[in-house]
């Protein structure tokens, strides 16, 4: 997924003005509130994130073995930065293809990526420039810091499963041969 980050603002502080029976209906009112509404942390859930890839548009991908597979494209701002995230599992014969409007260095991360990788960077005129295998996954609550990187000269970038990329025999200097429209943004 592309790099991008989220700030936190600092959680407001409690009046005393009131005492403890303040803060005892404050909080019986956010225990109320979840029980009433349900508790979600900011992860959407597996089927969630089906359904949304569900609505993005597919390719087919050949590559030079001849072996074809159907790509999920992400080729919106939004759909590039959510990328795959929060994945369990890929099928064996995926893969996500993340399209740009024009050829440039590109950085992703592993922010939230629960699945280990094969990063593929393929210039603009489908020729693969970098191939990066068993990219590491990360863990929700992985350090920014610690995230594992890949950057490379692109106008896409194809993401696999871990272990595709030597399957398929992927090198620099070979072509792909996909259909995809260029994004405006």
């Amino acid at each position: 997924m592309a790099d991008s980050s989220i700030e936190k603002a600092p959680a407001p502080r409690m009046s005393t003005v009131f005492g403890h029976a303040w803060y005892e209906a404050i909080g019986f009112c956010g225990l109320f509130l979840l029980s009433v509404c349900g508790c979600r942390s900011g992860r959407p859930s597996v089927s969630s994130q089906s359904q949304e890839n569900a609505n993005l548009p597919t390719a087919t991908l050949a590559f030079p073995d001849g072996k074809s597979i159907k790509v999920d494209l992400a080729s919106t701002p939004a759909e590039r930065e959510r990328g795959l995230m929060y994945r369990e599992s890929l099928p064996p014969d995926y893969g996500m293809l993340f399209v740009f409007p024009r050829e440039r260095m590109y950085q992703f991360w592993m922010k939230n990526t629960l699945v280990n990788l094969d990063m593929i960077f393929i210039g603009r005129d489908k020729t693969v420039t970098e191939v990066y295998p068993s990219v590491p996954r990360s863990a929700l609550d992985t350090p920014e810091a610690n995230l594992a990187r890949r950057n490379g000269l692109a106008q896409y970038v194809l993401e696999l499963p871990e272990g595709s990329a030597s399957r398929h025999g992927l090198k620099t200097g070979q072509k792909l041969s996909f259909d995809a429209p260029i994004p405006e943004k």
